[in-house]
């Protein structure tokens, strides 16, 4: 045998390998993410605020951006009349821009986000396995968990801080969620001191 056809053979069975351990990665078994325990929002000072989706968004982004600082994928959020994440996936030196649609419900004084519509660059792969791969790629904020199983990204607004001045900050929980009529109310408890 020549060493030409070895080369062929050689490169053809790593080209085989690499794209098996890609559908085997991404199509492996999804193991369910438990939803986290909700904090307890400590004695102090309660403040309602109502504010509308724009507002809400606007705080979201900096919460999000402050708290992925170190990672290469921005992820921001949309809110509208639905929430809407979008960022890129890094797929083979590509990135892919997904954009994935969520129905927001209150549970505890936590966002519940759950998955309506997911486009990932002009790939169909099934919402699951988007959310897996976000979940793999992107380091989100501990206060933001993917649960790919259940096809959904429970936040957790309990265990936000929120900075209200010098060596203080607050801790939200959400009242009301009704993107329909751009009514969103929050209450911000500040901790005694």
């Amino acid at each position: 045998m020549n060493k030409w056809k070895m080369a062929f053979i050689l490169l053809f069975s790593v080209v085989i390998l690499t794209i098996a351990a890609t559908v085997f990665i991404i199509t492996r078994p999804i193991a369910e993410t438990p939803t986290p325990a909700t904090s307890e929002v400590p004695e102090g000072s309660h403040l309602q605020v109502n504010t509308t989706a724009d507002d809400f968004e606007n705080l979201a982004n900096q919460l999000i951006s402050n708290s992925m600082k170190g990672s290469k994928i921005p992820v921001k959020m949309y809110v509208d009349e639905q929430v809407t994440l979008s960022g890129t996936l890094p797929v083979f030196d590509m990135d892919l821009p997904i954009v994935m649609t969520f129905e927001p419900t209150i549970v505890n004084g936590n966002l519940l986000l759950k998955q309506k519509t997911i486009e990932v660059g002009m790939l169909d792969i099934p919402p699951a396995t988007a959310l897996k791969l976000l979940k793999d790629s992107v380091e989100l904020p501990n206060w933001m968990v993917i649960q790919p199983k259940e096809e959904q990204i429970y936040i957790n607004l309990t265990e936000m801080k929120i900075p209200l001045g010098d060596n203080l900050e607050g801790r939200v929980q959400a009242k009301e969620f009704n993107l329909k009529e751009n009514r969103i109310i929050l209450d911000v408890v500040i901790p005694k001191k």
